[in-house]
């Protein structure tokens, strides 16, 4: 039997006048809801419960597949219909929700501490007018929205130019004419251009008919060609700066296991000119290839993508002194042996040659926590200094920082190719983190250093990643009151140690390294050491 699909429309003008009246009272309730609601926070609360309701309305009704047998069912216009406004409705709720975010944030970073009482240094908190931004404003929402801090830092800029550059295109986001996306491409255009010129290419592009139509790199090249026409030196510098922070060389693990991604973004000559000598190194390296490549060891012929690379490293490499850090994971395994145990206590105490090794005075870790070691650990026992446990120790995966975990059985490679300085560090089996150390000393030994940066792998702070490396050493407890140990140690880049210092965030650590940081607002963040047992 066919099935026929009409719109339904009203049939009586007296059918129309009813419907139109459950439209008003449905109305009427809503701007009952929002007046009783009040504040924009407890709307958005709203907003978002109802929002989830939608999705559980949806998802409910959806068609699943039961036992991998696919199932179907008739729909009529009306069904179809109301999915097609779901979509659109959900769109526009995703950009009318993005410039709240945008008016928000700039009205947050407006807000900081003025002196009133330059006596007695009584501050007060204060709104400035739109475009002012508080110092570690961005640390706070970064934190709040679980945003990498460079992003937070981005997008509270990105909101205030929006505010302040671009009011009618933000007002026309908001009433639903254009996505907000557009909005935050042009204010990026604008980030260096006068009000003067703001307000005119704002305007123009209002008034340009099929621009709710245009796509991305229409609009872009649109408004920094109308900046160029107008202002060329705002044009100029915005380039500038968009360059300035694209440039750099990355590196981060690889999808497939034992592999690692590096990029580089540059100026385009620059850029030509690596890629063509790697080009031209690698179709060398195709006429005679060397024995690692397959020459003399029968394997297949290497891949362009793996000449490519051979080229690259012995490019960057020669004539250059590079060293790797890698550290030999050793987790430990906690085991009760009671003979063992009092075999270790009568030898500590009974053989003056085999008394257990105290730490050293210079702060260095107590024996097998952290030692240089010209090969990976093999399996082996400790016993304590106490003699209450003895501890069985077995060699892991061992890490270089930033790239991730490689095999046990490559250490051997790294060794001889590449000159790796090994480290064996001892890490919980339970939980994955590093053991303890501390100095008397207020500058953390090298040896405490290089603890506290394998234990954090990353700044301490919450979402961010910058590698504990390129980071200070913190004292959570300020020294004296606080000793140069692992559990008051943290790392901190240098943007979150100044928050820390200026106290603007404060935080306090646990005896196992976990951080708990508190906002300005009194909002509560939880921070984790590095675990060998976390994915790389």
């Amino acid at each position: 039997m066919a099935i026929s699909y009409e719109f339904y429309e009203p049939e009586s003008p007296v059918e129309f006048v009813l419907l139109q009246s459950l439209s008003d009272q449905k109305r009427r309730l809503l701007n009952q809801l929002l007046n009783a609601l009040g504040s924009p926070a407890e709307v958005l609360t709203f907003a978002n419960r109802m929002s989830r309701e939608a999705f559980y309305r949806l998802d409910a009704d959806a068609v699943r597949n039961a036992g991998g047998i696919s199932t179907a069912r008739p729909v009529d216009v009306e069904d179809h219909r109301m999915l097609e406004k779901a979509v659109t409705g959900s769109t526009q709720l995703a950009s009318t929700s993005q410039a709240v975010q945008a008016m928000a944030m700039a009205r947050y970073a407006a807000i900081d501490e003025e002196l009133v009482d330059s006596d007695a240094g009584v501050t007060a908190k204060v709104e400035h007018a739109l475009g002012h931004q508080a110092s570690f404003a961005d640390t706070d929402l970064a934190a709040a929205c679980q945003m990498a801090p460079r992003t937070a830092s981005s997008k509270m800029s990105n909101s205030i130019d929006a505010c302040t550059k671009t009011p009618g295109l933000l007002a026309a986001a908001v009433e639903g004419s254009i996505p907000y996306w557009k909005v935050s491409l042009v204010a990026s255009e604008l980030v260096s251009a006068s009000p003067e010129t703001s307000h005119r290419v704002e305007q123009h592009l209002l008034d340009t008919k099929g621009f709710d139509t245009w796509g991305y790199l229409k609009v872009k090249s649109a408004a920094r060609a109308l900046v160029t026409q107008w202002e060329e030196e705002a044009a100029k510098k915005t380039r500038q700066k968009e360059a300035k922070e694209a440039t750099g060389v990355w590196v981060r693990p690889s999808d497939i296991a034992g592999m690692a991604e590096l990029c580089a973004i540059g100026p385009a000559d620059q850029i030509a000119r690596i890629y063509g000598a790697v080009d031209q190194l690698a179709d060398q390296r195709s006429k005679n290839p060397t024995a690692s490549e397959g020459s003399e060891t029968g394997e297949s012929k290497p891949t362009l993508g793996q000449l490519r690379l051979g080229a690259l490293h012995d490019l960057v490499t020669q004539g250059a002194d590079v060293t790797y850090q890698v550290v030999i994971q050793v987790p430990v395994v906690r085991e009760e042996r009671e003979e063992q145990a009092a075999t270790a206590t009568k030898r500590a105490t009974d053989d003056p040659e085999h008394e257990p090794e105290a730490s050293p005075d210079d702060g260095s870790p107590p024996p097998g926590q952290s030692s240089s070691s010209p090969r990976g650990p093999d399996d082996f026992e400790f016993a304590s200094e106490t003699g209450e446990t003895a501890r069985a120790y077995k060699a892991g995966w061992a890490r270089i920082a930033g790239i991730g975990f490689i095999r046990p059985e490559v250490l051997d490679a790294l060794i001889e190719q590449f000159g790796c300085r090994l480290t064996r560090a001892l890490v919980d089996a339970d939980t994955g983190v590093t053991c303890e150390t501390s100095t008397t000393a207020y500058e953390p030994t090298p040896r405490i250093r290089e603890f506290v940066q394998q234990r954090d792998q990353t700044c301490r702070f919450p979402m961010c990643t910058r590698t504990a490396i390129r980071c200070d050493i913190d004292h959570v407890i300020e020294w004296p009151q606080g000793p140069t140990a692992g559990h008051n140690l943290a790392a901190l880049c240098r943007h979150h140690h100044d928050a820390k210092t200026k106290k603007h965030w404060d935080y306090e650590m646990s005896d196992d390294g976990v951080c708990t940081w508190t906002s300005r607002t009194g909002r509560t963040y939880v921070t984790y050491p590095d675990s060998v047992h976390d994915a790389s």
